[in-house]
C-alpha cells in the first residue's frame, strides 16, 4: 500500500523540480527526500524520476504516479478534514437507538439540546427495545441507545456495554377524568380493589400489571388492550369509561378524558443511557451530556 508521506515528498521533487528544493519547501534535508523516494520505487519495483542537468523529471512510470498523486493527497486531506470537524462536534451524526417513548420525548428533547451546543450533530433515531439495543450497539449500528428496566425484573446488560442511569420513571394510575377517585392526590393499588383494570396480552407491560396486583393480593377484573412493553391502547380504554390501568409518567398521553394519579407502592422503571464500553467519542459524550440534562428535567419533583 502506498505510504502517504512517501508520496508527499515525491509530489513535492515533481513540483519544484529537485530533491534540494522539496526539502526546503518539506523541512527536510536533500539525503532525507532522496531516501523518501528510493524507498517509493523500491516499494513499487520501478524508477520514478531521473535526474538530469535541467533538473529531476519523472519516468513514465512516475507520470503516471504524479497523475494520481494529487487525487490520493487530496482525498486524503479531506478526511483528514472531516475526522477533525467530527472530533470537533462541528458535525456529524449519532445513531440513536430508542424506546418508543423514548424516541418521542427523550429524543427530541435531547437533539434540542445538542442542537444549541453542537449545531452540526445530528441524531438519527431507531426504535428498538432493549435487547435489540445490545444488540445494535454490539454490531456497531448503535452508538448510543436509551432504554429502560423495570426495577422488579432486572435485566444486567452485556459485560460490553456501559450504562448511565439517567432518571427513574415512577408509576401513574390512569382514570376515567369523571372517576369518583380522579382528583385523589395519590392512590395505593387497594384502592382500585374493585375496579376493572386494562391489561396489555403480553410482554413487560403486562408482566408489570401482574406484578403489581398480585403485590396487593388482588384478582380483579381484567380487559385485555395492545402488547408489548408500552401498550398505550390500554389508555384509550381508559378514556372510554372501560377501565383503569398503569403507566409510567413518560408513557402517558395527554387527554382531557384521562386523570393522571401517582401511585403508592408501585415500583418505577430505571431509564438509562447505554453505550459500548470503550466507545465514548467526542460526539457520544456530547450525547450522554444532552440526555444528562432532559433527564435532571425529568427527575426534579413534579407536583
Amino acid at each position: 500500500m502506498l505510504d502517504a508521506v512517501k508520496l508527499a515528498t515525491f509530489r513535492a521533487v515533481l513540483a519544484h523540480g529537485s530533491f534540494s528544493s522539496a526539502g526546503e519547501a518539506l523541512a527536510l534535508t536533500q539525503p532525507a527526500v532522496s531516501r523518501q523516494v528510493s524507498l517509493l520505487e523500491a516499494q513499487l519495483g520501478t524508477q520514478l524520476v531521473r535526474r538530469t542537468r535541467q533538473g529531476v523529471h519523472p519516468t513514465e512510470a512516475g507520470r503516471v504516479l504524479a497523475g494520481h498523486a494529487d487525487a490520493i493527497l487530496g482525498r486524503i486531506a479531506i478526511a483528514e478534514e472531516e475526522v477533525a470537524a467530527v472530533a470537533g462536534l462541528r458535525r456529524g451524526r449519532i445513531r440513536l437507538g430508542s424506546f418508543f417513548n423514548a424516541l418521542v420525548f427523550l429524543s427530541a428533547q435531547a437533539g434540542a439540546v445538542l442542537g444549541e451546543r453542537h449545531p452540526g450533530l445530528v441524531i438519527e433515531d431507531h426504535l428498538v427495545d432493549r435487547r435489540a439495543a445490545f444488540r445494535g450497539l454490539a454490531a456497531g449500528e448503535l452508538d448510543v441507545a436509551i432504554v429502560f428496566e423495570h426495577a422488579f425484573e432486572p435485566d444486567p446488560a452485556p459485560d460490553a456495554v456501559e450504562l448511565t442511569p439517567l432518571f427513574d420513571d415512577p408509576a401513574r394510575v390512569l382514570l376515567p377524568a369523571g372517576h369518583r377517585l380522579a382528583r385523589r392526590r395519590r392512590l395505593a393499588v387497594a384502592d382500585l380493589a374493585e375496579e376493572t383494570w386494562v391489561r396489555a396480552h403480553d410482554g413487560s407491560g403486562a408482566r408489570y400489571v401482574d406484578h403489581v396486583l398480585a403485590g396487593a393480593g388482588l384478582r380483579p377484573p381484567v380487559v385485555l388492550a395492545g402488547r408489548g412493553d408500552e401498550p398505550v391502547e390500554a389508555q384509550a380504554l381508559v378514556a372510554a369509561g372501560k377501565g383503569v390501568a398503569i403507566a409510567h409518567a413518560l408513557n402517558v398521553v395527554i387527554s382531557d378524558r384521562i386523570a393522571v394519579v401517582p401511585l403508592a407502592g408501585a415500583p418505577a422503571r430505571h431509564v438509562q443511557a447505554a453505550v459500548m464500553t470503550g466507545g465514548r467519542t467526542p460526539a457520544v459524550g456530547a450525547t450522554l451530556d444532552a440526555l444528562r440534562e432532559v433527564a435532571r428535567g425529568r427527575a426534579r419533583p413534579r407536583r
